[in-house]
Formats: C-alpha cells, sequence, structure tokens
C-alpha cells in the first residue's frame, strides 16, 4: 500500500511538474527567443575620416535568438596607410571592438530589412601617442539569404566618436559616414512561426 501511495505521489508530482515546465521558456529553445543559431563573418567598410575615404574591415561571432536577434562582439580595424592632410608626417591607426546587436525582420524571405547598433572602446594611435575612444556605430540595410548557411548584408550608417583627447583631432574628425558588406556564415536551427491575421501561425523551414 505504501508502494501505491508513493508511486501516485511521485506520478502526480512528475505531471505537476511537466505542466509547469510546459509554461517555461529557457534561452536554449526553440520558442520566440530562445537560442536558434550561431554566426561569425567579416565585415568591408569603407568610411569616412575628415574628407578621406578609408577601407576598415573586421570580423564578427554571435549568437541567434529567436531567429531574428544576434547578439555578439566583433573587431574593426584601419587597412589604409591614412595620414591627415592638415598634420604632417602623423601616422594614423585606428581600432575598435564592439558589441553588436542586429534584428532582422522577416528572415525567413530571400532578401529582408534589418537594423543594428554597435558599441565598444577602442583606440587610436597618431604620432606615436594612444588613445583611447568609444565607438557607436547605428547602421540600416537588407539582408540576402544566398544559401542557408551565408548570409550577405549591405548596410549604411553612421560613426560617432567620442572620448577623444588626442592633439589635433576631434571626436568629429574621427567621426564619419560608412557603408559596409558583410559576409556572414553559420547555421540556424528550428522553423520560423509567422502569425497569419487569422491568428493561425504558419510554419517556415529555414
Amino acid at each position: 500500500m505504501k508502494r501505491t501511495r508513493s508511486f501516485l505521489f511521485a506520478l502526480a508530482l512528475l505531471t505537476s511538474f511537466q505542466m509547469f515546465a510546459q509554461k517555461e521558456e529557457t534561452i536554449v529553445g526553440g520558442r520566440n527567443f530562445g537560442w536558434t543559431g550561431l554566426w561569425g563573418g567579416y565585415k568591408h567598410q569603407l568610411t569616412q575620416f575628415g574628407e578621406e575615404t578609408s577601407y576598415i574591415n573586421g570580423g564578427f561571432f554571435g549568437f541567434e535568438f529567436g531567429k531574428s536577434l544576434l547578439l555578439g562582439w566583433g573587431r574593426y580595424s584601419l587597412v589604409d596607410e591614412f595620414k591627415w592632410d592638415n598634420i604632417e608626417n602623423q601616422d594614423f591607426d585606428m581600432r575598435w571592438y564592439p558589441f553588436l546587436v542586429q534584428y532582422g525582420f522577416k528572415g525567413y524571405k530571400a532578401v529582408h530589412p534589418q537594423l543594428g547598433f554597435e558599441i565598444g572602446r577602442g583606440r587610436v594611435d597618431f604620432g606615436g601617442a594612444k588613445d583611447r575612444i568609444l565607438v557607436v556605430q547605428p547602421t540600416a540595410g537588407v539582408e540576402f539569404n544566398v544559401f542557408r548557411w551565408f548570409h550577405l548584408g549591405l548596410d549604411g550608417g553612421y560613426r560617432f566618436v567620442t572620448d577623444s583627447s588626442t592633439p589635433g583631432l576631434s571626436d568629429e574628425d574621427l567621426s564619419g559616414w560608412m557603408a559596409q558588406a558583410t559576409l556572414k556564415f553559420g547555421f540556424s536551427w528550428g522553423r520560423y512561426n509567422k502569425k497569419k491575421a487569422n491568428n493561425k501561425s504558419k510554419l517556415y523551414e529555414d
């Protein structure tokens, strides 16, 4: 009798646990904004410094949530050997390491819009001196789902630089417009869940 009661108690406890667990959404899961993918890749930028146009490249790695939101980290560095016209014999270099947020709208479509935001600390090397800076970079553009494992992004935006204390270079000198192409490699799992007008959901394979 004791065994029967113990078994019924354990069964009731397990059933209750499962009912409550079904209501819980975890980070590692496929519903809503659960973890749905891993992505990384390369970014190539044309950007403005003063009156000059320069080339910057970088890499990034991030975690995808809800098949729409990408959270990760990146690294950018100036590729060109750059000299300011108004200051002679002063070699210039700049790099920064942002935390990045990217959101894609209707990502199940072959071409879809996206918004991005990056913020991070960086460094300017100028004439032998080193200066710490803060870089904020919002972007907007489109993403092309070329293959399931490869997406191509085209974005434009503006780079805001603050905290510059280098003599001869202001925050405005280091800030400027930018246009970039992103080569994104990775994988998403699960399905898209799109709500229709009649409140019924429709599933899309990635």
